[in-house]
């Protein structure tokens, strides 16, 4: 392969950035010091996963022990080194990478002077079979879905409990003094926005509306009719620096080349409907967009995942892009490590701790499920357990290190601090500073001993 290989982020944090796996390795995962650092993605490990150069154009990953584990093409690759190819889709935490191929054009972002809006997002395929097919084979497929899309579209009227703001091309009704909530761009600063995405069919609907108004209050509603009935209405207000990364996600230039609306009859997953809309407002002008029934343009697409990924991570509601059946799943995969952490709890100091994370991740998952499956009291009880022993281990580990501090046996202070460190391994736990403080502590006076307290 001559140009090597490509990770695109297709969704998540970083969705649309790209990155070439040369001659040296690199590390994905949320500490900073990582190749790839995604910080705001709480599933992964501090070093998640390794891809390498494999030496002849090629590359290789592989998952660093990590807590939730490393999936491609949906199959979990355990610690073994396991090849990548062009077309691979890679999954850790809530981020999903795609592999491509360097040498593939159609992976690369259109130039800058393509005309703007000429290319709809469709591949070569796609495009060939809508100028082949004969029209009697076309032409019943188009109206049968045009049916099934009024239908979804009536439903969606239904749900649609917040409307757009009313569709224009000039800024009215006091619009231009409104205080605008990012950086300026020429003559133009961001004032609000409203993105909305939909999927259905004719018994289903998925729903997700974000809006940033113009106080900075940020709103998002979520809605999967009619067969989970679930439900979400969350708003708060945005930091100033939230309303910096909003406003960054939101720069007029980068919706300069986007058409007013792209449409088709050509739908994915098996969606008989889908639909996404940017709506910007500006302090001169409004930019709407409007995706129904076709592919995005790649750029608009980075641009609607960072909406969500910022939504998801302002309001704490990453399980609500899941359905029910895979909220469930994702459930019962971290109560089953849970359990192995538990069971584990006298072997490793710190596993009492991750038994707690791993509960505590069950239950996030099933926050937005209605009604709660059958093990949902008995996983509660598990929580209030593991607290419990954690609560209980710390009082009499921390006894233990305080007696050893005042009767001035430092190396069995350090030794009894560092157990109660991994105990609690929660670093934003008072508890765990507590130690952490004692433990730098006894360690410097240690270091002051001779032969450095060994």
């Amino acid at each position: 392969m001559l140009g090597g290989i490509e990770l695109v982020i297709a969704s998540g944090e970083l969705a649309g950035k790209r990155f070439r796996i040369g001659d040296k390795p690199l590390k994905l995962g949320r500490a900073s010091s990582n190749d790839i650092g995604i910080a705001g993605d709480e599933r992964l490990s501090r070093i998640h996963c390794l891809f390498e150069p494999d030496g002849s154009g090629g590359a290789m990953i592989m998952d660093l022990a990590s807590a939730n584990g490393t999936y491609l093409n949906g199959k979990e690759i355990g610690t073994s080194p396991v090849a990548i190819s062009p077309g691979d889709v890679i999954d850790v935490g809530f981020t999903t990478i795609r592999v491509a191929a360097v040498s593939n054009i159609s992976d690369r972002p259109a130039p800058e002077t393509e005309s703007p809006g000429a290319d709809l997002g469709l591949d070569a395929s796609a495009a060939e079979g809508a100028s082949t097919a004969p029209d009697d084979v076309r032409g019943p497929r188009i109206r049968t879905i045009a049916v099934r899309a009024a239908a979804v579209a009536a439903v969606v009227a239904a749900v649609a409990a917040v409307a757009f703001f009313p569709v224009g091309k000039t800024v009215s009704d006091g619009e231009p003094s409104a205080r605008p909530l990012g950086p300026s761009s020429s003559d133009w600063s961001f004032i609000s926005l409203s993105y909305e995405k939909v999927e259905g069919d004719h018994s289903r609907i998925f729903r997700f509306c974000m809006k940033v108004d113009r106080s900075g209050r940020i709103t998002v509603e979520y809605d999967d009719l009619p067969g989970e009935k679930r439900h979400v209405d969350k708003s708060r207000q945005l930091s100033a620096a939230a309303l910096a990364r909003i406003a960054e996600i939101a720069d007029i230039k980068r919706f300069s080349g986007f058409d007013d609306a792209y449409s088709g009859s050509g739908v994915a997953d098996g969606f008989s409907y889908e639909m996404r809309r940017i709506r910007l407002v500006g302090t001169t002008s409004v930019k709407d967009v409007r995706v129904e029934n076709t592919v995005p343009p790649a750029a608009f697409k980075a641009i609607a995942d960072e909406l969500e990924t910022f939504a998801r991570n302002e309001l704490g509601i990453w399980a609500m892009q899941y359905p029910r059946e895979k909220l469930l799943s994702l459930s019962r995969a971290s109560e089953e490590l849970g359990d192995s952490k538990w069971a584990e709890r006298d072997v490793i100091h710190s596993n009492i701790a991750l038994a707690i994370k791993a509960y505590r991740e069950a239950m996030f998952y099933l926050e937005t499920v209605d009604p709660k499956p059958a093990n949902f009291k008995a996983l509660s009880e598990k929580l209030e357990k593991a607290v419990g022993e954690q609560s209980s281990r710390y009082e009499e580990q921390r006894f233990l290190a305080n007696k050893a501090v005042n009767m001035g046996d430092w190396a069995k202070a350090r030794d009894e601090l560092r157990v109660l460190c991994e105990t609690i391994s929660d670093r934003s736990d008072p508890r765990y500073a507590e130690a952490d403080a004692k433990l730098v502590d006894v360690e410097k006076r240690l270091s002051r001993l001779p032969g450095g307290g060994k």
